[in-house]
C-alpha cells in the first residue's frame, strides 16, 4: 500500500474553495477541531497548495473505495493524488502536521493529536504493536482493534499522494473496478462539490483495510458522519515538528 470534504473546483482534489483554507487560518481551523469535538460540525481540513503529514499506529476500515484523480492547486499545478473514501473507520492515534511560515514567528507547525499517542517511528515491513507511549495495541482474531480510546469514525475521505504502512489480515480487495461503480459497492456518497470519475477508469474496493504504521502526505481529510476524537490535542508549536514529536506532544 502507498505514505477530505466538500471537495470543490472540478474534481475532489480541488481545494480553491475548501472550507478552510490553511493559509492564515491555523487559529480558524484549531476552532473547528474543537468545534469537531463537541459534535457540533463535521470536520472538513482541505488545503490548496500544501499538503500535511498524516500519522497513526493503525487504520482500521469497512467497506472502503477510490480512485485516480487530480488535485487541482491554485497555482495551477496538477498533482495526482488517490482519493479513498471508507464507510466506517477506527483509528488506534492520530497525529497530523501542517507547516506555515507566519510573521515575526517564523515557521509554525499545527498539530492535531487525539487518541493514544502515535509513535515516533514505525518499522517497516511489520505491524505496529504499541502506541507512542509504549502501551500495547490490542487486537482480534481477524485484525480488528480492542480496548479504548480509539477514534471512531463513519464516511471518513483521503485525497492523499502517498499512503504507506503494513497491511494487516486486508480482504475482499477488488482491484481494477470500474471507478464510476466503487462507491456503491462500498456504500458511500463521494462529498458534494465530487465530479464522479469516469466508467472504465481504475477504481478498487476492499471489504475490510487494517493498515498498521499508516503515513501519509495528504491534501485534506473529510468527515461527513460522525466522529469521536477522545484525548483531542491542538497545538500551534514554533519550528518544523515531524512524527519523531508527536508521542511528546500528545503527553505535553
Amino acid at each position: 500500500m502507498t505514505d477530505a470534504d466538500t471537495r470543490v473546483g472540478p474534481r475532489l482534489g480541488t481545494r480553491r474553495r475548501a472550507l478552510v483554507p490553511l493559509a492564515g487560518g491555523l487559529v480558524a481551523l484549531a476552532a473547528m477541531f474543537q468545534l469537531v469535538s463537541s459534535n457540533v460540525l463535521a470536520v472538513n481540513f482541505t488545503t490548496a497548495n500544501q499538503e500535511f503529514k498524516l500519522y497513526s499506529n493503525y487504520l482500521q476500515g469497512a467497506q472502503a473505495a477510490g480512485f485516480l484523480s487530480t488535485n487541482d492547486t491554485s497555482s495551477g499545478q496538477d498533482n495526482g493524488v488517490a482519493e479513498l473514501g471508507i464507510r466506517s473507520a477506527k483509528l488506534a492515534g492520530l497525529c497530523a502536521i501542517a507547516y506555515e511560515t507566519v510573521p515575526v514567528v517564523g515557521e509554525v507547525s499545527l498539530m492535531i493529536l487525539a487518541g493514544v499517542p502515535v509513535k515516533s517511528s514505525f518499522a517497516n515491513g511489520s505491524n505496529t504493536t504499541s502506541d507512542g507511549a509504549g502501551n500495547a495495541l490490542t487486537f482480534d482474531a481477524n485484525g480488528l482493534l480492542t480496548g479504548g480510546n480509539h477514534i471512531t469514525a463513519s464516511n471518513l475521505f483521503v485525497n492523499s499522494r502517498s499512503l504507506n504502512g503494513f497491511g494487516n489480515l486486508i480482504s475482499g480487495m477488488n482491484l481494477g473496478q470500474s471507478a464510476d461503480t466503487v462507491d456503491d459497492t462500498a456504500g458511500i456518497a463521494w462529498p458534494a462539490g465530487q465530479t464522479p470519475p469516469d466508467a472504465g477508469d481504475f477504481g478498487l474496493t476492499v471489504d475490510r483495510l487494517n493498515v498498521g504504521g499508516l503515513g501519509g502526505d495528504t491534501y485534506g481529510i473529510n468527515l461527513q458522519g460522525a466522529i469521536t476524537l477522545p484525548n483531542l490535542k491542538i497545538k500551534v508549536v514554533p519550528g518544523h515538528k515531524t512524527q519523531a514529536d508527536c508521542p511528546t506532544q500528545a503527553a505535553g
